[in-house]
């Protein structure tokens, strides 16, 4: 028998055990994320702290062990950042600063614009109810993000699906304006 094949395949099933390990994390990530996002949209906030609580834990977990298998575990991230700004949004009225949430640069700038759409839920649901004020509100921080980002260019490579996030954000951005205009709230009022 040669010794290295036994050390490399000793190896190669630790490496499998940890990528299967990291893909379960994501997944928990991933539904926690989803989870925790539902429950701030309907104003569940106590089962919301449980879940976001869940889910950072289930993210620092999976930084622990994901080196080597990021490509598995980015949108776990991403959408981490969604569901734990749309908690700062909510709760405290502006973005959190990356640190904040201990996010990185990628999954961070993803993430926010991921936000982008909740935000318009958020507006919708606001203007809904009658109140147009704080669906404005909602609007100027999804301009805020979209006009702070408009100048970011890079390939599909370094910045996956950038881009196209950039186009949804600028159609939902349009959405809310379309919704808050002073000619759109008398045709509501008219009903």
């Amino acid at each position: 028998m040669i010794e290295d094949v036994e050390r490399i395949a000793d190896e190669l099933a630790s490496m499998q055990k940890r990528m299967d390990g990291v893909m379960e994390l994501s997944r928990l990530t991933v539904r926690l994320s989803a989870q925790g996002i539902t429950a701030l949209h309907s104003k569940d906030m106590k089962k919301a702290d449980s879940l976001l609580t869940e889910l950072k834990a289930s993210a620092a977990k999976l930084k622990k062990i994901e080196k080597g298998f990021e490509y598995y575990s980015e949108q776990a991230h991403q959408e981490y950042v969604e569901a734990m700004a749309l908690s700062y949004v909510i709760r405290k009225g502006r973005l959190p600063a990356m640190k904040e949430i201990g996010a990185e640069p990628r999954a961070y700038i993803l993430g926010i614009m991921d936000l982008v759409g909740e935000l318009k839920r958020e507006a919708y649901d606001l203007a809904r109810k009658g109140d147009y004020g704080a669906a404005e509100r909602y609007y100027e921080l999804m301009r805020d993000i979209y006009d702070s980002t408009l100048h970011i260019r890079f390939a599909n490579a370094v910045l996956q699906n950038f881009r196209k996030k950039q186009d949804v954000a600028r159609i939902q951005l349009e959405s809310v304006a379309n919704l808050i205009t002073p000619e759109r709230r008398s045709a509501n009022a008219g009903r």
